[in-house]
């Protein structure tokens, strides 16, 4: 046994010995890593940054030549000569601010021959997702006689998400003001996922007669499938001095345009992402609105009569204080009757076969009286139709399959509203809704039972799929009031509008473990009209105003969306990590886990140690 015991403390001190080997291993590359930090940010900046922009020379800003302007050649060249890649690079080393979001802020301001340059770069990267932002802005000032200028400003904003797909916009805009005409003329790309980009020219042209300006623009955005979309706009401005400003618009968009969207979200355990692409036709879609708006001379500041040396409102502390009793259960709550004589939830359950007619009501009420204030909530709805609807599902020896078919014929009223007022002022809304829908649709799932564990989870496949196709005639209204305190804000808005849709949706989804992909899509074609409204006090101002459009046209669009259950994952390598971590068999990990596995490392290669001694010492003769 002594020879095993020496063969032991061999290995016990060849432990130790890689043990202090790798502790200062780790102390020598923090040290390194602590001295290159600063070094490799920068050069992963200008990597990361630096790369994608255009190679560009610097712009030149005159007041009187149009070298940077839209015409003939330049125009083509706007894409790359739109601001100077060195100048964005070399801002990377100087010196920076941080923000609060962790972004990084370089901002310089120069003047040559009468022109006033200002650049501002702001980076910002997420060091765990490797997520990168970027926003440059170069903006040239000239100033004329009189109060005539001629301003450049150039942007370039680049975003790239997990997946290190990135998403830019570049713009230029070309300001120049001569007597009492002002022209603006601009570019902008905006280039989404897998290069697909959209690229606007503009122009607009406002003059300035007496108290009347009157602005005309137009915009032409070219994009993929050969897409474009015109904007026209007039807008005429008439001030009565300081007092009143009246405000009339004009819009009309024709054309056909094609969009895409990302989107990420990170909630209830689940990481979400999704893709979505829009494709619309405009046959006649017009806005008109006007609007006027009040100066006031005697404006009341903030808080007036109520503030304190600190700037902060005894009112406001009061309503802070209610706030906190009121979530300590220092208020009085009563709920009013609920009812549901209706009953279309009952056709969302697993197993219903229906064919018929259901009618009725539905409807609570809620409020709360305390020290936070009061608030009140209020709903009411009637529904009658004709339904026809089958669900069934099936367990068999592999998974379940389950299937919903159905199809309505339905009216539907609703009306809404909810109402809060504290010590701040009142906050109330009301929604109505009247509706006539046609809809027939169909839907399956098929879900596997368990096909084994992975780190004590069970694993499952499945697949869903959904049809559906609709028609659907609305009207409806909305109204808002809101009255502050602090700020003094007195505001109405409402709403009415009506539409007639027709539309088919697909979906499908498909799911393995933690891991789903689903896929949508869609067809459109309908007609719309609404009109809105505001009153009110805000900014020391008096607003009223409206506007009221149509539109009718077609629309297709699809989505795709990946979701991962981080969750589960964590629990299965929870699992995994415990069972195979736990060499004291508490059932956690913990530092006692290192000790206690050390020991059985020894064991086990004393044991197979000692094992194969005994097997080599039977072979022997003697």
């Amino acid at each position: 046994m002594s020879l095993f015991k020496s063969i032991g403390n061999a290995v016990s001190s060849g432990v130790n010995a890689a043990k202090a080997a790798a502790e200062a291993a780790a102390k020598a590359a923090a040290k390194a890593a602590a001295d290159a930090a600063k070094k490799a940010a920068a050069e992963s900046a200008k990597k990361t940054l630096g790369s994608s922009l255009p190679k560009t020379k610097k712009p030149t800003v005159e007041l009187t030549k149009r070298k940077d302007g839209f015409e003939g050649k330049n125009l083509d060249k706007l894409t790359k000569n739109y601001t100077a890649d060195k100048n964005i690079k070399g801002m990377l080393g100087k010196e920076s601010t941080t923000n609060k979001d962790g972004s990084i802020t370089n901002s310089s301001e120069k003047t040559r021959k009468g022109t006033v340059t200002k650049e501002e770069l702001t980076t910002k990267r997420n060091k765990y997702t490797g997520q990168t932002e970027m926003k440059y802005e170069n903006t040239a000032t000239t100033k004329g006689k009189g109060d005539n200028f001629r301003e450049t400003k150039a942007k370039f904003e680049a975003k790239t998400d997990l997946l290190g797909r990135g998403t830019s916009t570049q713009s230029k805009d070309v300001t120049i003001k001569k007597g009492g005409t002002t022209t603006v003329e601009g570019r902008k790309t905006d280039t989404a996922q897998w290069g697909v980009k959209n690229v606007t020219d503009s122009k607009s042209t406002a003059v300035e007669k007496g108290n009347v300006t009157t602005t005309d623009s137009k915009s032409v955005t070219k994009g993929a499938f050969n897409t474009r979309q015109t904007v026209t706009e007039n807008k005429v401005e008439v001030k009565n001095g300081e007092k009143s400003t009246v405000t009339t618009t004009s819009k009309d968009t024709k054309g056909t345009s094609f969009n895409l969207s990302h989107t990420q979200e990170y909630k209830d355990g689940k990481f979400t992402l999704k893709d979505s692409a829009d494709w619309k036709k405009n046959s006649f879609n017009k806005e008109v609105g006007k609007e006027k708006e009040w100066k006031l001379k005697d404006a009341p500041k903030p808080d007036s009569g109520f503030t304190q040396k600190d700037s902060k409102s005894k009112l406001d502390k009061a309503q802070k204080a209610g706030d906190l009793l009121g979530a300590a259960g220092v208020k009085k709550e009563w709920k009013g009757e609920s009812w549901d004589t209706a009953k279309l939830k009952e056709l969302d359950e697993d197993k219903v076969s229906f064919a018929g007619v259901k009618k009725g009501t539905s409807g609570e009420s809620s409020l709360s009286i305390g020290a936070n204030g009061v608030d009140a909530k209020f709903k009411r709805e009637a529904s009658a139709g004709v339904y026809a609807q089958h669900n069934d599902s099936v367990t068999g020896a592999h998974g379940t399959a389950s299937y919903k078919a159905g199809a309505k014929l339905e009216a539907k009223a609703t009306v809404d509203g909810q109402a809060k007022l504290n010590l701040n002022g009142l906050d109330a809304s009301v929604n109505a809704k009247v509706g006539v829908s046609a809809e027939a649709s169909v839907s399956g799932k098929l879900e596997s039972n368990s096909l084994g564990k992975i780190g004590g989870v069970d694993i499952k496949v499945g697949a869903e799929g959904t049809a559906k196709v609709s028609a659907e005639l609305e009207a409806h209204a909305t109204g808002t009031v809101k009255i502050t305190r602090n700020p003094p804000a007195a505001i109405a808005e409402g709403s009415v509008g009506a539409s007639a849709v027709a539309k088919a949706e697909a979906e499908v989804k498909l799911s393995g473990g933690p891991f789903s992909v689903k896929a949508s899509g869609y067809a459109s074609a309908g007609a719309e009209a609404k009109a809105s409204g505001v009153i009110g006090y805000q900014d020391g101002k008096l607003k009223i105003g409206g506007s009221a459009g149509a539109a009718l046209g077609l629309g297709l669009g699809g989505s795709v969306q990946v979701e991962v259950d981080v969750k589960q994952i964590g629990e299965m390598a929870k699992n995994t990590a415990v069972k195979y971590g736990d060499q004291n068999g508490d059932g956690k990990l913990g530092l006692d886990d290192v000790s206690a596995g050390a020991k059985n490392a020894y064991n086990a290669t004393a044991s197979t140690v000692s094992n194969a001694a005994k097997t080599v010492r039977s072979w022997l003769p003697w």
